[in-house]
This record gives structure tokens, C-alpha cells and sequence, in this order.
């Protein structure tokens, strides 16, 4: 049923082009498409995975086990919020003029098909087939980051394009040493996940780290990792509000997938760890401290949370550097509650920039006397976006802490409390300042739309719960994934 995951968003894309004239059959479309997405995700892990082993699908295209099976839910069932909460929006910039009506079918046709890229690239069998379905994912995003068409908007997607595709051509480079270390000359594998990660012995342990270095690179160029991270403050800043949520809170993700799954390769060999652990440990806490520094000075909301996704998927990095079941038990969390919180604060952002009709921060000012059900929580948001109770980044956090402390790590885990408390008194003081005060003149009160409210109510009491009680479905998932990566 692996194929039932990925062609519901890819027929609304389809379809979301063929109705193009028809709005609101194109927002049906997308909508179902993804919450059917959604629903097999959730079936399919509920109902066939296995504790040890993974499945394969549809004449073995498709794979689906612990890892990518947790990658896979997180992307659809996040994905469905997104896309409700794109309906109201879209709505909301044609009536204000500044989307076309005829551009609608346009804007769900390329986020469907986005969709269905990642999902396919956390399902594929084979290296390859995932590297090229992230590709997939540069080809439908672009087009969403220069939606608007103006100047700005058409440099971030350029920028976006040209950065990204030289990364995922050294992903590639990156691949196929991997496949070359692992695979002897008449080899009859095809190089699957599954066939690469039985390999215990008789790799070659230079390609080996080529290829991680290559992968690591690559892909975290599209993770956002510093110094490679140049393109996402742009692409967040001028992209519709909900494609910056799903660049953060999902993209990230995808391509973070494909390290994670080169480390769970890489992983037999005692000297290929300690290798891919400094390298990831590095990264990590360049991300973290770069990312922490440079959410203060941002006077565009939504670069403020560029850099907080920078800042966030740092602390993955390092955490799943610092390795152990704690440390990669925490860094799958931390990325798990980092996808539910930053579209969450994405939606907060998008409702506050229409009430005040500017992205600005120094223009914002009071906007909980307006907007109350909005700008108070976003204050809470940030502070959990930066690892403040309930929400699940405070568990994660914690767990970095104390792997980091356990292996007497110290000036890591100084480092972690220090940049960390940069980025959490940056984020509140900003925030804060835009949610309390006076409001400008000229400002009245703004009502945001149903489906707005109601995305943003739903995966707000979402995210609270899975920091507070996550569920033991999916506490047992992560244990499986834990397991399967460090063996």
C-alpha cells in the first residue's frame, strides 16, 4: 500500500492543473489529497511495520522501515495542516490582489506535487531513486519561491536553485562512492538501502568517508547547515507564508533523511563513527551558534525565523553527532517537535503580517489587542521554538544536554547552554515586542479565516501534546528507528 502514500497529492496536482478554473475544486482536491496521504502513512505503519525489519512495495520501488516510516508520517501528517491552512491564505492574498485568482490552480498544483516528491523520497528503495526525488523537491519549490513574481522573490528562488543544485550534485558524487566503496566489481545488488546496510566488511574505508563527507555537504545544503545555509533567509522571506512552513518544518527534514540514512550505512565500522560524529558535531554547532546569533538582528519576521530554523536543525545535527541511543533519540525528537512548532509559528506569523499588512518587525507593535487568539500563543510558540516547556523541544534539548554531560563533553555542553539561551532570549524579546505595547495608528482589529484558525488551533494543541504526553505509538516508533540506526 506504500504506493497509496504518494499518489493522492500527485493526482491533486494533476488535477489541481486540469481544474485550474475552478478554485475551489482545486482546494478540495489538495486538501484530500494530502489528508489521504496522511491516512495511508498512518495505516501503513500501524499495520505492517515490523519491529526488526522493513517492507517493500509496489515491485520493490518502494521501502518503507522504522526510519522511513517516521520521516514519512511526520511529513504527511504535518503536511495536512499546511495545506488547510494555505486555503484561507490564498484566499486572503486574492482578495487583497495580490495573488491572481488564475494563479490558484498553479499554487496547489506545485504544492501537491511537493508533497508527493518528499514522500517519495523518504519511501524509495534505492540511494538514487531518493536522490532524485529530493531533486524533485528543488524543481516544485522553486517555482513556489518566486510565486510572486517580483525581483525579490525571482533572486531568493534563483538563489534557492543554483546553491541547492550544486549541493545535490555533490550528493550524488557522494552516492556513488558509497555505492562504489560497499559494492565489489560484479556485484549483483542493486544498491539498495537494505543491501548496503548488511555490508560488515570489505568496504573501502576511504571511499566510505568521501562519501559521507560528499552526503554531509550535499544534503546538508538543503538542511540549511552553515556555512551552506545562505539561500533559506531569502527563499522563507519572500515565499507564501505556507511554503515557508513546509520549507522549514518539512524540507529540512527530507534532506536530513538522506545523512541519516548514510550514517545508518556508514555505521559497522568503528572508525567510519567517529569520522561522521566529528564532522556532524561540527556542522552542529556552527548551525547553533551562527543560527542563535542572527535571530536577533532580523527586522523581517519571517527571516527571523530562517535563522531559527538554522538555529534548530543545528542542534539535530549535533545531537545526532553526539550519537548513543540518547543522543540520536534525541536529535529524531528535537526534529520531530522543531516539525510541528516552526509551521505553527509560520501560521502565527502569516495571521499577525496580514492584520498589520507588513512582514516588518519595527511596524508591529500590540498586535495581542488585535489578535489575542494569535499573538499571545505566538509568544509561547517562540519560547518553545527555543526549547521552553511544554513543548516537546524542551525534552530534546535536555536530552542534548545530558548525553553531552555524560560523555564529558563539557565544552559542548557549554557551548549548547550558551547559545541556546541566546536564542531563546532573542526570539521572546522579539516577539514580545511585536505582541505587546501599543498598536500603530491606523490599525483595526483583523479576523483571520476559518480554515486559518482552525490549522493553527489544531496543531498548536498538537505540538502541546506531544510535549507533554507524547503517545506510546509513537514513542514506540522512535525507539524502532533508534534501534535500526545504530544497530
Amino acid at each position: 500500500m506504500l504506493e497509496l502514500i504518494i499518489l493522492p497529492p500527485l493526482i491533486a496536482g494533476v488535477l489541481a492543473f486540469v481544474f485550474h478554473r475552478s478554485p475551489r475544486q482545486v482546494e478540495a482536491i489538495a486538501v484530500a489529497g494530502a489528508i489521504l496521504a496522511a491516512f495511508f502513512a498512518l495505516l501503513s505503519v500501524n499495520a505492517f511495520l515490523g519491529p526488526e525489519v522493513g517492507f517493500r512495495d509496489f515491485y520493490g520501488v518502494f521501502y518503507m522501515d522504522a526510519v522511513s516510516g517516521l520521516f514519512t508520517v511526520l511529513t504527511a501528517v504535518v503536511a495536512c495542516f499546511i495545506f488547510l491552512y494555505s486555503v484561507g491564505y490564498i484566499r486572503h492574498e486574492v482578495k487583497e490582489n495580490i495573488v491572481e485568482r488564475d494563479q490558484i490552480g498553479l499554487y496547489y498544483g506545485l504544492l501537491s506535487f511537493f508533497l508527493a516528491a518528499m514522500l517519495a523520497a523518504t519511501l524509495a528503495t534505492h540511494p538514487v531513486v531518493m536522490w532524485a526525488a529530493i531533486e524533485a523537491t528543488t524543481l516544485a519549490s522553486v517555482f513556489l519561491i518566486s510565486f510572486y513574481q517580483n525581483s525579490s522573490a525571482i533572486e531568493a528562488a534563483w538563489k534557492f536553485f543554483i546553491i541547492n543544485s550544486v549541493g545535490i550534485l555533490l550528493a550524488l558524487a557522494g552516492i556513488l562512492f558509497l555505492l562504489f566503496a560497499l559494492l565489489p566489481a560484479g556485484s549483483t545488488s542493486g544498491g539498495d538501502w537494505d543491501s548496503l546496510m548488511i555490508v560488515k566488511e570489505g568496504a573501502n574505508l576511504l571511499f566510505l568517508k568521501i562519501a559521507f563527507a560528499f552526503i554531509l555537504v550535499g544534503f546538508g545544503t538543503k538542511v540549511g547547515l552553515v556555512p551552506l545555509h545562505v539561500w533559506l533567509p531569502d527563499a522563507h522571506s519572500q515565499a507564501p507564508t505556507p511554503v515557508s512552513a513546509i520549507l522549514s518544518g518539512l524540507l529540512l527534514n527530507i534532506a536530513f533523511y538522506g545523512i541519516v540514512r548514510t550514517y545508518q550505512v556508514v555505521a559497522p565500522y568503528d572508525s567510519m563513527v567517529s569520522f561522521a560524529s566529528g564532522l556532524l558535531i561540527g556542522f552542529g554547532l556552527l548551525s547553533l551558534a551562527i543560527g542563535s546569533l542572527r535571530i536577533y538582528f532580523q527586522h523581517n519576521i519571517k527571516r527571523m525565523l530562517a535563522y531559527s530554523s538554522v538555529e534548530n536543525m543545528g542542534i539535530v545535527t549535533l545531537a545526532f553527532g553526539l550519537g548513543g541511543p540518547l543522543g540520536i533519540a534525541a536529535a529524531l525528537f528535537h526534529m520531530v517537535s522543531h516539525s510541528l512548532a516552526k509551521p505553527l509559528a509560520f501560521f502565527g506569523s502569516g495571521i499577525i503580517a496580514f492584520a498589520f499588512k507588513t512582514k516588518e518587525m519595527p511596524f508591529i507593535r500590540g498586535a495581542a489587542q488585535i489578535i489575542p487568539l494569535v499573538a499571545i500563543p505566538f509568544v509561547f510558540i517562540a519560547a518553545g521554538l527555543a526549547g521552553s516547556p511544554p513543548f516537546g523541544t524542551f525534552l530534546s534539548e535536555l536530552g542534548v544536554l545530558a548525553v553531552s554531560l555524560s560523555t564529558s563533553q563539557m565544552l559542548i555542553a557549554a557551548l549548547f547552554i550558551i547559545f541556546t539561551t541566546i536564542a531563546f532570549a532573542s526570539l521572546l524579546y522579539r516577539v514580545s515586542a511585536m505582541s505587546f505595547g501599543s498598536t500603530p495608528e491606523g490599525i483595526s482589529a483583523f479576523s483571520p479565516s476559518l480554515t486559518m484558525m482552525v490549522s493553527f488551533v489544531a496543531l498548536l494543541a498538537l505540538t502541546v501534546y506531544m510535549g507533554i504526553l507524547p503517545p506510546p505509538q509513537f514513542m514506540h516508533l522512535l525507539e524502532l528507528a533508534v534501534h535500526a540506526i545504530i544497530g
